[in-house]
């Protein structure tokens, strides 16, 4: 990275993390990635912390008054499920956002990577407790955005939300959707696409729910989606492939076998899997909001954490079990969140 040396990085009031240009510059950089917005670079400073900078590209056209201002919006926006924004640099050839750096890297990968080897598997409470995460973070979004020109989200994704060292799951780019000029932003953002924003090329709240709704179905089903594979991968219409799944009453085929043959599982998956077909019904006014999902998701149970492999026959049982019970719930369809309200 090339940058100016004539102006310095500029941090928000109550970060601990501080330290110079000059120690950002003599960082070992890594290549992170090329993103929807710009390139990320793992910076990690010999005398300073490692961090995570991101390089802002197809910016709408800001003074540095206004750019200032609307990442202060964005730094303000604190919830322990947050990737917190550090510090950003500004100067007429190159915008920087400096985030923390999460260690056990996205959701993304660590979902589907190393599928066709040896892998450790994401086990059921793991991905509950990022499913809850996840939804705390955006029901915080939703209802605390202080800025009208900032939606909730507008790119939640597997590769958005990053694992940090203690395994407590991070949803990232929150509020960029606001600073990237809308032809492009139209164009790269928003990989889970709802019915609505196809037509509108508007991203609400609603849409925000689908993207979560979608996210669950991959950490139920452990398939990549068709909207976020990677080039030269296949995907999954996951949305399509589910719904059509329990119409026709083989929903045991859905859930991801590093989670069936766990044991005790099976109610937390059913009810979880009942929350994101409701997360992406086709019309968003038949969408519950997050707090409603976030009450929801909550009630699901983590099971002992000495759970283990079950045997064929148990597992004949359950698929039995799994069917019938979401049969019920595919026949009925009785708004089970929006009832509760």
């Amino acid at each position: 990275m090339r940058v100016e040396e004539r102006k310095e990085l500029m941090f928000f009031n109550g970060n601990k993390t501080r330290f110079e240009m000059g120690q950002l510059l003599r960082a070992s950089a890594e290549t992170l990635g090329q993103g929807m917005m710009g390139n990320s670079y793992k910076a990690m400073m010999h005398d300073g912390p490692t961090i995570v900078v991101k390089r802002l590209r197809d910016l709408k056209p800001f003074s540095e008054k206004e750019f200032e201002a609307l990442l202060r919006v964005i730094a303000g926006m604190q919830h322990p499920n947050l990737l917190p924004l550090l510090a950003y640099y500004h100067s007429r050839d190159e915008k920087l956002l400096l985030y923390k750096y999460a260690q056990n890297g996205n959701l993304f990968s660590r979902l589907h990577d190393g599928r066709d080897g040896n892998r450790v598997p994401l086990k059921w409470n793991s991905r509950l407790s990022i499913a809850k995460s996840v939804a705390g973070a955006m029901e915080y979004l939703h209802s605390n955005t202080k800025n009208p020109n900032i939606v909730p989200h507008g790119n939640l994704k597997t590769t958005n939300v990053l694992i940090d060292e203690n395994d407590v799951a991070l949803v990232s780019d929150y509020g960029l959707s606001a600073l990237i000029a809308q032809p492009i932003a139209v164009q790269r953002m928003v990989i889970y696409k709802s019915p609505e924003y196809v037509q509108s090329k508007r991203v609400t709240a609603q849409s925000d729910v689908w993207s979560y709704g979608c996210l669950l179905l991959e950490l139920l089903t452990g398939k990549i989606s068709a909207c976020s594979s990677p080039h030269g991968s296949n995907g999954v219409d996951l949305c399509g492939w589910v719904h059509r799944a329990v119409r026709e009453e083989w929903t045991a085929e859905i859930f991801d076998k590093e989670i069936y043959r766990q044991k005790n599982v099976q109610s937390g998956m059913i009810r979880m899997l009942e929350i994101a077909m409701l997360c992406t019904e086709r019309f968003p006014e038949n969408r519950p909001g997050m707090s409603q999902v976030v009450r929801e998701v909550e009630k699901i149970q983590a099971v002992p954490a000495a759970s283990e492999s079950v045997d064929e026959d148990d597992l004949s049982a359950e698929r039995s079990f799994t069917d019938d019970s979401l049969s019920m719930y595919s026949t009925s369809h009785s708004g089970i969140i929006l009832a509760d309200n």
